[in-house]
């Protein structure tokens, strides 16, 4: 099959995967039954060299004829892109390429004014849904990044106390949301990891999951701390998250929270090879309804409650990848898939509670990438 993919590896998974290559500026990859290459700019030749995979041939994107041993397009009037493709394809042979869905469209347009043919492949790279071992232990690595900023964290609510209004004080001055973010990133980014995205919402914040948090931080009151952070090295994700309360919960957060870690265990028991997706989301959900913490939408305002987002997704050098644990009912799980396993609970009325980790599927049951505890209080 004929690939081609022009872009930056670093914001394209599948350029990274099936190169080996880091790069923050785009280049071409192409691939054909008898070559795969990539073409880059001189700055970055030596670079791909040590980094790409065996097999992948490195050209320089500026003298791509001479790699094809032919004279180059000539026709300026040609926008330099075509150009470049031209002599991809007179260098090869080839004149239509599948692409990947996110392909520039306008790129996409010249060539086929041009008598290119490039058509949309999804997935593009099919085989990154099953981990290899490999894989797995560059995914465990940036678990334990997520870990580590995590654990600074905890340090911090830990060594907080309580001013006289019931807020967190560390240092002297109220511990602030964005503190706890900025803290969890800079322990990751100590670790050769990137954190974007982090989430540290204190209080009735936790109630919308994907809310980043800001402003002080009570006691007594759930933090969910949501951390998925990137190897620099690697470009694999890790996926955790944990909910503390620095002080006591209340007993609505203590039952949600020994609810959601009920169910979650239940599914970690649960997963093997074989298994469906969607049969973990109702076990969940199952047990949420009969505990008193039914799903539901506020007609009025819109806001939902209870457990209302997927189970988990899965994790590799994208943090949201397929398979997924969803309603839907997708192919059964598969030895070498790597998920999260993430049931939640969310009230407006007193903020939310949120449980992860990220697990390969065995034959047999899982291996557990996270290690870091599931204490709620601190």
């Amino acid at each position: 099959m004929n690939k081609l993919i022009f872009a930056s590896s670093e914001s394209c998974a599948d350029l990274w995967y099936l190169t080996g290559f880091a790069a923050s500026d785009p280049f071409l990859f192409f691939q054909t039954d008898r070559l795969a290459a990539v073409a880059v700019n001189s700055i970055e030749i030596g670079r791909a060299q040590k980094q790409c995979r065996p097999g992948i041939q490195v050209a320089d994107a500026g003298h791509l004829a001479e790699f094809f041993q032919r004279e180059p397009v000539s026709d300026s009037k040609l926008h330099w892109f075509v150009r470049q493709i031209r002599t991809l394809c007179e260098g090869t042979g080839v004149y239509e390429w599948n692409v990947p869905n996110d392909f520039p469209v306008a790129y996409a347009d010249l060539l086929r004014e041009n008598g290119i043919k490039v058509t949309p492949l999804w997935p593009f790279a099919p085989e990154r849904k099953v981990k290899t071992a490999e894989e797995i232990e560059k995914i465990r690595h940036s678990e334990q990044l997520a870990e580590a900023g995590l654990a600074e964290a905890d340090g911090m609510l830990r060594q907080a106390t309580v001013d006289s209004d019931g807020y967190l004080v560390l240092g002297g001055t109220r511990l602030y949301a964005e503190e706890l973010r900025g803290a969890i990133n800079a322990a990751i980014a100590r670790k050769g990891g990137v954190a974007l995205g982090t989430i540290a919402a204190p209080g009735l914040q936790g109630s919308d999951p994907h809310q980043s948090g800001m402003g002080p931080v009570r006691a007594n009151e759930p933090i969910v701390m949501d951390i998925f952070p990137r190897d620099q090295n690697t470009g694999y994700f890790g996926d955790l998250t944990r909910t503390r309360v620095k002080g006591k919960a209340s007993p609505i957060v203590r039952k949600a929270y020994e609810t959601v870690l009920d169910a979650q265990l239940e599914v970690l028991r649960s997963l093997k090879a074989g298994v469906l997706g969607c049969d973990m989301q109702k076990l969940v959900t199952d047990k949420c309804d009969a505990a008193g913490f039914p799903t539901g939408r506020d007609l009025k305002t819109g806001i939902y409650h209870g457990f209302f987002h997927s189970l988990g997704h899965s994790v590799g050098m994208e943090i949201h990848e397929g398979p997924n644990l969803s309603p839907a009912k997708e192919a059964p799980l598969v030895s070498g898939h790597v998920v999260t396993v993430e049931p939640g609970l969310y009230d407006p009325a007193w903020g939310g509670i949120r449980i992860e980790d990220t697990v390969a599927i065995t034959e047999t049951g899982i291996d557990n990438l996270a290690t870091v505890g599931k204490e709620l209080e601190i």
